[in-house]
């Protein structure tokens, strides 16, 4: 190879692997960084100016309003990290109606499965990210579990990305805004039934985002993540050495499952898996004000889980490897 082109390789591959890590690694980063500052102050003592300026960075960092921190920097930040990220795996959207989308109504994305790691989520749905067709680009909010907006460094960058707090408050004011709230219905519960080998959605008894999807009038789109399970190799502590209910309640109480996941070669690098996102037609529902009939909410449930599961089965055979799909 001409060396030219072996330095343009090589310059491509930083720029991927730095894309990526960027907000990847950040998660690992920043819930090293109070255990850190710790071990400084008992290493160098309370008396250090070092340990204590870490502190105050680490408090800036913690408690800057986000509002603050977004501008232009922040767009060509997310459109340089969506485009090589995209590159990296490599990962694509497959839209099979863009023209259903209206601009002036919201949408809520159930976005499955959660996997290890929704990697695929900050990536293509990004509010100024490139990826998606023109009827939903920019107006597009991934939701996360409030605890990644308690991070340093991870509560920046998700919020230059569009990443809002999975609140019903945020929720719904994103839809009374018009715009795309996309979240993972699974979300912690999905990650203590991941099965290795199959893909699996937890769905049948997560009803609040089918609710909030009718009080707002807003329909439910089905969205699927072909190639995300495999991002991320894990493990999951239980049974014989750690009882399922303790594994459950410590999710419950820091909304995170105690969960080891690694990627390439080892590291906070996702492995190089294909990734499609394919995003079904949406499902209308009934504007109904106050709260809704529980029958009304269970039969949305049933169909956007149908929808799922045919949405899955249409495309397995191109963007999937064979796995079998679990909606529990």
């Amino acid at each position: 190879m001409p060396v030219g082109k072996l330095l343009q390789h090589a310059a491509d591959l930083v720029l991927e692997f730095f894309a990526v890590g960027i907000y990847v690694s950040s998660i690992y980063i920043g819930a090293a960084l109070l255990p850190a500052v710790l071990l400084l102050f008992w290493l160098l003592g309370p008396g250090s100016a070092t340990a204590w300026g870490l502190l105050a960075a680490f408090l800036a960092l913690s408690l800057t309003p986000l509002s603050l921190t977004t501008g232009a920097l922040s767009e060509r930040f997310v459109q340089f990290s969506c485009r090589r990220a995209a590159a990296y795996f490599p990962a694509g959207v497959v839209c099979e109606d863009a023209e259903a989308f209206r601009s002036d109504r919201g949408y809520v994305f159930g976005f499955c499965p959660h996997s290890a790691l929704p990697v695929a989520l900050p990536l293509v749905f990004a509010t100024n990210g490139p990826l998606l067709p023109k009827t939903l680009r920019g107006r597009t909010h991934g939701l996360a579990s409030s605890a990644c907006f308690v991070a340093p460094l991870v509560r920046q960058l998700y919020w230059w990305l569009g990443v809002r707090p999975a609140t019903r408050e945020v929720m719904a004011g994103l839809l009374r805004e018009r715009k795309v709230a996309v979240l993972v219905p699974g979300g912690v519960q999905e990650v203590l039934h991941m099965e290795h080998g199959k893909e699996v959605a937890y769905l049948s008894p997560r009803t609040g985002f089918v609710r909030m999807a009718i009080q707002h009038g807003a329909p439910l789109v089905p969205v699927w993540a072909f190639g995300q399970t495999r991002a991320y190799s894990w493990f999951r502590p239980g049974p014989p050495l750690v009882p399922t209910w303790l594994v459950a309640r410590i999710s419950r109480t820091f909304g995170a499952v105690p969960i080891g996941i690694y990627g390439a070669y080892g590291t906070s690098m996702p492995h190089k898996e294909p990734m499609t996102v394919v995003v079904g037609r949406p499902i209308p529902v009934p504007d109904v004000q106050g709260e809704p009939p529980a029958e009304l909410v269970r039969e949305l449930l049933r169909r956007f889980m149908d929808e799922l599961q045919a949405l899955y089965d249409k495309h397995k055979a191109k963007y999937g490897k064979g796995e079998e799909l679990v909606i529990l």
